[in-house]
C-alpha cells in the first residue's frame, strides 16, 4: 500500500483596509466615477494583493490627523515633505503625478503669466493666495513671496476672482474641476499658466496603526513601478 502525504496550506485571509481620504476630484471624489482616478489605482493595488479597500471621506485635515494618530491605517494622495516623512511611512512608488499651474484672472494679466518659479513670483511682485497647510507653504515663505492664507479652496478661488490676489497655485486637473464648481458662470474669467511643477503624489501609512507598516509593504510589492518618482524626486 502506498501512503500519500498531503501538505495543507491555508489560503491567505482576505482583509478589508480602510483609507481616510478627502475631496480632490477628479483624483479623489465621493461622487466621481470609481471615487476618482487615484482611488481606482489604490483599489487595484489592494485587490491585487487579495484584499478589499474601503474609503471614508473626511475633511482633509481630519484625514491627516486620524491617520497620524492611528485611528486609520492610511490616506492618499499627499506630496512628500521631510516633516511628513517623520510622522508617516512613505513608499517609494507614488499613486501618480500632479501637474501644477498658476491660475489668474485673464483681464488682469492680458499678456498671460508664464510657468514662474517661487523665486520668480517674488521678483515679479505677484501676490499669492494659498490654502493653509498645503505642500507649498514652506516653499512660498522660504522664497519670500507675498502670500495670504485661507482655510479652503473655495475661499482661494473667490479671492482670485475678486482680485484680492494675483495668483493661486493648483493642480491642472483639480483646478479645472473645482473652479467650475465654485465659480459657476464666472469660470471663464480665470485662466492658467503652463505647467511650472510636477509633483509625485503618495499614499501615507500610519506609524501608529497596526496595519500601517503592512500596508506599506503591500503597496511596494503590488503597485506599478515608477523609478522616476521616488520621494527624493518630490518637491523640496
Amino acid at each position: 500500500m502506498m501512503l500519500f502525504c498531503f501538505l495543507y496550506v491555508p489560503a491567505s485571509r482576505s482583509e478589508t483596509f480602510t483609507f481616510a481620504v478627502g475631496e480632490w476630484p477628479p483624483f479623489i471624489g465621493e461622487k466621481s466615477p470609481g471615487f476618482g482616478s487615484h482611488t481606482q489605482i489604490v483599489r487595484r493595488v489592494i485587490e491585487k494583493a487579495g484584499h478589499q479597500p474601503k474609503f471614508d471621506f473626511l475633511p482633509w485635515q481630519r484625514s491627516y490627523q486620524m491617520v497620524r494618530n492611528g485611528t486609520y491605517a492610511a490616506t492618499f494622495s499627499w506630496s512628500y515633505t521631510d516633516e511628513r516623512s517623520e510622522e508617516f511611512y512613505f513608499p517609494e512608488r507614488p499613486v501618480g503625478l500632479a501637474t501644477y499651474v498658476h491660475c489668474y484672472k485673464k483681464d488682469r494679466f492680458p499678456d498671460g503669466i508664464g510657468p514662474l518659479s517661487f523665486d520668480d513670483l517674488r521678483k515679479e511682485g505677484l501676490s499669492v493666495v494659498a490654502v493653509r497647510n498645503y505642500w507649498y507653504e514652506d516653499m512660498l515663505e522660504a522664497a519670500g513671496v507675498t502670500v495670504e492664507y485661507v482655510s479652503t479652496e473655495q475661499l482661494a478661488w473667490s479671492m482670485l476672482l475678486h482680485e484680492r490676489a494675483d495668483v493661486y497655485m493648483e493642480s491642472t486637473e483639480v483646478g479645472m474641476t473645482r473652479k467650475a464648481v465654485f465659480l459657476g458662470d464666472e469660470v471663464s474669467l480665470l485662466v492658467h499658466s503652463p505647467t511650472f511643477l510636477e509633483v509625485p503624489m503618495y499614499p501615507m501609512f500610519s506609524r501608529n496603526h497596526p496595519d500601517g507598516r503592512r500596508l506599506l509593504e503591500i503597496w511596494e510589492a503590488s503597485s506599478p513601478p515608477d523609478p522616476e518618482t521616488t520621494p527624493e524626486a518630490a518637491i523640496r
